[in-house]
């Protein structure tokens, strides 16, 4: 029985002398380089496969002085917006010729800081992030800083940081949000916000008060609650709303995961939804289609924010900072009005 090679010693000279090619032409079949002919690359590259190559990014990098490989962080993959983020950052860095690894924070600083130094020490040739709702130090970025690796933050931005963003206008969303709730009627409004250390939701509260104050209805700080906006956390703030003794006529969620686990405990205990209570969440997740009574949202494009992260890292590697990108790119959010709030 013929030994399986050891793919640790596989290389393009081994390839070479199997298919009777100079090295530099399986080099540059392996990338790839359209001056090599369409049969020959497809011949090296079966052979490469067949033969357990494994090519060795970290000495190529070093060769080239780029990976082409960005790094990127974000809080739960499992997150609507995150996961469309992430499908147009996946497509614009194909597009680019940029392969995108993945690390996912948990909603953890340990963490954050762990994918950060690992990401660092990948020789990645740039950085995207979305921090996680409890970040609020920096510090463990400054190695891209210092060393002029681009960083480019989206969605969440960490307070401080002095850098590129793509943001939606998250202040403009709670604005929205909470208007159509009191143009529909409502005067005692609820809201779901994530922790307030986190400039989404600092700005989707700070959004929520400035409609309140336009329709002069008193700030009430009893109506808000603050936590992670899982369906436990949102399931649980349901039941202390349903709890007391008077009602919010509407609420105002920061995301559709809480705004759903509120929608669900209000069947549970009889409470019409949007006879009794208005709902508004955030994200136009697929949740807020499949739920009854379907929910009012605010869309805040996951998919287009990825693509323009991956544009403005792209121009930051290739240093075209200075006559192509805006620095803090916005988003505008629109409101999509369905069931959970009509009159």
């Amino acid at each position: 029985m013929k030994e399986r090679p050891n793919t640790n010693k596989i290389t393009i000279y081994d390839i070479a002398q199997a298919l009777g090619l100079s090295a530099s032409t399986v080099s540059r079949a392996l990338q790839n380089n359209p001056l090599i002919n369409e049969e020959t690359r497809t011949k090296v590259q079966d052979a490469a496969t067949n033969m357990g190559y494994v090519p060795n990014w970290i000495a190529s990098s070093l060769r080239k002085k780029r990976s082409n490989i960005l790094g990127l962080i974000v809080p739960r993959t499992s997150m609507y917006f995150q996961s469309t983020a992430i499908s147009g950052i996946q497509h614009e860095a194909h597009k680019y010729g940029f392969s995108i690894v993945i690390g996912q924070s948990d909603e953890t600083v340990a963490m954050e800081k762990e994918l950060a130094h690992t990401f660092f020490s990948l020789r990645v040739d740039g950085l995207l992030a979305a921090s996680s709702m409890f970040t609020t130090n920096i510090d463990h970025f400054s190695p891209f800083i210092k060393n002029n690796i681009p960083l480019v933050f989206y969605d969440r931005v960490p307070l401080d940081f002095p850098g590129y963003t793509i943001t939606g206008d998250d202040f403009k969303g709670g604005f929205l949000a909470t208007e159509h709730l009191i143009k529909q009627g409502c005067k005692k409004i609820a809201h779901f916000s994530g922790q307030l250390t986190c400039n989404l939701y600092q700005q989707r509260l700070a959004g929520y008060k400035a409609a309140l104050a336009k329709y002069k209805i008193p700030y009430d700080e009893s109506l808000l609650y603050v936590h992670n906006l899982t369906l436990d956390a949102g399931a649980e703030a349901a039941r202390q709303i349903f709890a007391g003794k008077e009602l919010p006529d509407g609420l105002f969620a920061a995301n559709d995961a809480s705004a759903v686990a509120f929608i669900q405990e209000a069947r549970k205990v009889g409470i019409e939804i949007p006879g009794k209570i208005k709902v508004v969440g955030y994200s136009n997740d697929l949740s807020s289609r499949i739920i009854s009574p379907s929910l009012t949202t605010i869309e805040q494009s996951g998919y287009k924010m990825g693509e323009k992260a991956v544009e403005t890292l792209v121009q930051l590697i290739n240093k075209e900072e200075k006559i192509k990108i805006v620095k803090n790119y916005v988003f505008e959010v629109e409101l999509i009005q369905r069931e959970s709030s009509a009159l």
